[in-house]
């Protein structure tokens, strides 16, 4: 009865380790949360303020398909400053989040015989939305150099298939920021090659001293008419149910996105749209500073705390809000007369008996290593990396 297509298909591990960790909460089981892609914290009161207004307002009807003008003006405003080159509202436009954006370029882009590159570790959408769109992910190791891009290894990765290469910086899992250099060497190569680049900076704002995020156009302005940028308004405005994303591409790819949305969802919500409004006001500025006051200091506990676990290293994160340690350590060793085999029965132990649920490395394609979000509170941070320090001392 089901097409090929789904058969392919396995839902989210992330999704999935999220939501067991709230039934067991639910259930009256103290789970510490650490596989949320989220931040557990309230949006401001002006982006309320905003929905609530356009409910009372009666904003009920379609909107472009795109978004509303005024709100794809406000957000090619915000792509031009980043950029450093400008965009129009006609280049841009707003999604139910920016995983509908991702999947809109992605089937706007690729199709049957087309190679994408994805490096490694990876969010684990990106290649299941590659394959979606007919074309296959060809995967780019980056566990060797820091998780940082490689360019003599991406050149050797390139060949007459290869259509483009999907990038992700501040990155998820590993919260790496891709430097300037790795990146400008990554635009020669897809200018020489002619590729075509979607770049992932939904985490953009998230990003810690002396670390600084890149826009690669900006770097590389020739490269704009080659790339699809990416952003989201989630994790940022603390908005991450709310579905609001948006893309910026050649005017032409934007058309085809939007004529490919126009037969699916037909437009974002149009509620969320008039919070968007607000959300990228400057007025929001301070709210986005204490978010990242607020995560930099909840990145130090967990830092510190992981320290104390030698057995687990885990590099610094530059950005986003997530450890990613590797676990190898753990396995073939025993838990209560249970022998961990791999990432998952890791993973599944941990949960059963630290009471806290880790996303396995495996659902990034780097099944050595575990993430953990520490976009939690600073309480169940602390409880849960002691109750995992327990849980590896205990080995045998």
């Amino acid at each position: 009865m089901l097409s090929e297509r789904v058969k392919m298909l396995t839902g989210s591990q992330t999704s999935g380790m999220r939501n067991r960790a709230r039934k067991l909460n639910a259930q009256g089981v103290r789970v510490g949360n650490f596989a949320a892609g989220e931040l557990a914290l309230d949006t401001s009161a002006s982006i309320k303020e905003a929905a609530h207004k356009a409910i009372d307002s009666g904003r009920t009807q379609y909107t472009d398909t795109l978004g509303i003008p005024e709100l794809r003006d406000l957000v090619a405003q915000r792509i031009t400053r980043k950029a450093g080159t400008p965009y129009s509202a006609e280049d841009v436009g707003f999604t139910a989040g920016a995983k509908q954006a991702l999947f809109s370029a992605a089937l706007a882009l690729f199709g049957p015989g087309d190679e994408v590159i994805i490096p490694v570790p990876y969010w684990g959408t990106f290649p299941e939305q590659i394959r979606l769109a007919g074309a296959a992910p060809v995967f780019l190791e980056t566990t060797g150099s820091a998780f940082q891009i490689d360019a003599d290894a991406l050149a050797r990765a390139i060949s007459p298939r290869t259509k483009g290469i999907l990038l992700n910086t501040p990155h998820n899992p590993t919260g790496v920021v891709y430097s300037a250099a790795a990146l400008e060497s990554i635009a020669r190569l897809v200018l020489a090659h002619n590729l075509v680049c979607i770049y992932d900076e939904c985490y953009d704002e998230l990003v810690y001293p002396p670390a600084a995020h890149h826009c690669i156009v900006k770097l590389v302005p020739e490269l704009k008419e080659r790339t699809v940028l990416i952003g989201s308004l989630s994790k940022t405005y603390c908005i991450a149910g709310w579905r609001a994303g948006y893309f910026a591409a050649p005017k032409a790819v934007t058309r085809a996105i939007a004529n490919l949305l126009s037969h699916s969802a037909s437009n974002p919500g149009n509620l969320v749209q008039y919070a968007a409004l607000a959300a990228l006001s400057a007025d929001n500025d301070p709210f986005v500073e204490r978010i990242r006051s607020q995560l930099l200091a909840q990145r130090a506990i967990a830092l510190a705390l992981m320290a104390e676990i030698p057995e687990l290293p885990c590099i610094i994160p530059q950005g986003a809000f997530y450890l990613f340690p590797n676990v190898t350590f753990m396995f073939g060793k025993n838990y209560q007369g249970v022998r961990l085999e791999n990432v998952e029965s890791l993973t599944e132990l941990v949960l059963e008996h630290a009471h806290i649920a880790v996303v396995p490395g495996s659902a990034f394609g780097a099944p050595d290593h575990v993430r953990l979000s520490y976009a939690i509170p600073a309480e169940e941070i602390t409880a849960g990396l002691i109750s995992l320090k327990r849980f590896v001392q205990a080995l045998r």
